[in-house]
């Protein structure tokens, strides 16, 4: 004899299947190059812009404008770098004759990096070097997927590393083609030609490479110290917590071995580089288990990886006059360490 309730809740639940079937339907459609050209009409006038030799101003989310404005490049770069604002600064000058492909992006990690590469794999883009920026714990705690222009590739290099992610069958129900920054479809421009900033954006150059406000916020060693420790007594506790954890978790641990695995089966040479940490800001940190490197660095040695730089200021032989925050040193402190290791002459 059948259980009405059981049947009463089939029903219900089968009442929802449209709905499911609906948005897997407008993902897929999302992705679509018609749609996808509407939804990025803004970023490729961007990425055209950059591609023709101009100076942007942008407030657009780099996770968006650098994927559109690497698809518009023609032909591939000598040199990759993933990394995080940490490595915006680092300019095509340093590495000439080479041609440098700056794909770092404000909270870059480990997803938008593999997210990065798969898309040079796919437009012809593997270049010779990667120059890589690591974060102890790989991720960034405070994002919850990786960006819409990077979804799909990101998905594709998990399946192609063989491994199932766990965001695969969520992100059919996630509309990724829909989250595109929202500033985009706004009526008033979100970029500019011009070599002056306007408030609250970031000036990023054909190579890619970028600065913003703080950048040129001129602040004395006192007054940048002085910020830092106030910005230290302020912390958010999940954000102190993943400061001061210095191991990723196992899942991006096995991303990034199949990463670096298939770098190096592309025959591409990495360098990992590591940007030292204010004093004040590595000494808080690490007196709670933060910006230990060892794991790194063994990981590193294992697969014959070289590492450059150090999370410490005084391995690095870095001041508290070399930083403008707590995690940014100036450009000049960058350049040294890429000098010192070889990487630039």
């Amino acid at each position: 004899m059948r259980n009405p309730d059981a049947t009463r809740f089939l029903f219900r639940l089968a009442g929802f299947l449209p709905l499911a079937a609906a948005l897997v339907l407008i993902d897929w459609i999302s992705f679509q190059p018609p749609v996808r050209r509407h939804f990025t009409a803004t970023l490729e006038a961007a990425a055209q812009a950059l591609v023709s030799g101009e100076t942007i101003w942008s407030s657009v989310d780099t996770h968006d404008l650098k994927p559109v404005w690497i698809e518009n490049l023609s032909g591939p770069r000598e040199v990759l770098v993933l990394g995080s604002s940490r490595l915006l600064q680092v300019p095509q000058e340093w590495f000439q004759p080479r041609g440098i492909l700056n794909a770092a992006m404000f909270a870059g990690d480990l997803a938008d990096f593999v997210s990065i590469f798969q898309l040079c794999l796919e437009t012809g883009k593997t270049p010779q070097l990667v120059l890589l920026d690591l974060n102890p714990t790989l991720a960034f705690e405070a994002k919850a997927r990786v960006a819409p222009a990077l979804a799909m590739h990101y998905r594709r290099a998990l399946l192609r590393y063989g491994i199932f992610p766990p965001t695969f069958l969520s992100g059919l129900f996630s509309l990724d083609g829909l989250r595109w920054d929202p500033k985009i479809f706004l009526p008033h421009p979100v970029w500019g030609v011009s070599q002056e900033m306007a408030p609250d954006t970031y000036r990023m150059r054909p190579d890619g490479s970028a600065d913003w406000g703080l950048t040129e916020s001129g602040g004395t060693p006192d007054e940048v110290e002085r910020s830092v420790t106030v910005s230290m007594r302020r912390l958010d506790a999940n954000y102190q917590h993943w400061r001061s954890t210095s191991r990723p978790g196992w899942f991006d641990l096995r991303i990034l071995r199949d990463f670096l695995d298939d770098l190096q089966m592309h025959h591409v040479r990495v360098v990992v580089m590591l940007v030292p940490v204010h004093p004040a800001a590595y000494d808080f940190y690490a007196r709670q288990g933060g910006y230990d490197e060892s794991w790194i660095r063994r990981e590193m040695a294992g697969r014959g990886i070289e590492v450059i730089g150090s999370y410490s200021p005084s391995v690095a032989k870095a001041t508290r006059a070399d930083f403008f925050d707590d995690v940014h040193a100036h450009a000049s402190v960058i350049r040294r360490l890429l000098r010192e290791g070889g990487i630039i002459e």
